[in-house]
């Protein structure tokens, strides 16, 4: 009986010890797209910036669009974005973004393409013409700005 209670606490601590934290910061976020992407960010990539309201947000222009964190008080990350233009394919920038959220978020890419379908975050829906999307699903807030030059797709923490 003590054998299988020590394994039962074992295996519970692993899969606490498992989970990723859900605030963290850039070089978590870096790191981790880095790891489980393949791509190349670097902490230095990325520019702080405050905005009218003095909150602060980092924001890294690269070849998949103009990636943007805001962040808390703690420079934790609440919020993601992303925004293309029309010289970066809507389905590349959506993929991108899919990435993006899943690091944010802690979800599999399953998981989160099932959200982005069932919101309509798809390059049948997504086009560089006014249209405007605001979703929230959970704890979670996903907005498309789109226009003639841009798509900026934003998911935050509510």
């Amino acid at each position: 009986m003590i054998k299988k209670l020590t394994a039962l606490i074992c295996i519970l601590l692993c899969l606490c010890g498992c989970s990723q934290e859900e605030k963290f910061g850039l070089e978590q976020f870096v790191s981790r797209m880095n790891e489980q992407y393949n791509t190349t960010y670097k902490t230095s990539d990325f520019m702080l910036g405050t905005n009218a309201e003095n909150k602060k947000y980092l924001f890294c222009d690269s070849s998949e669009g103009l990636i943007s964190l805001s962040l808390d008080s703690n420079n934790d990350i609440i919020g993601v974005s992303l925004l293309i233009n029309e010289s970066i394919d809507i389905n590349k920038g959506i993929n991108t973004f899919l990435n993006i959220c899943c690091i944010f978020k802690g979800n599999d890419e399953k998981s989160e393409k099932k959200i982005f379908t069932d919101c309509n975050i798809t390059d049948h829906t997504i086009k560089y013409a006014d249209n405007n999307t605001v979703i929230t699903v959970g704890k979670y807030k996903y907005t498309v700005v789109c226009n003639d030059y841009s798509v900026t797709f934003f998911c935050d923490r509510v």
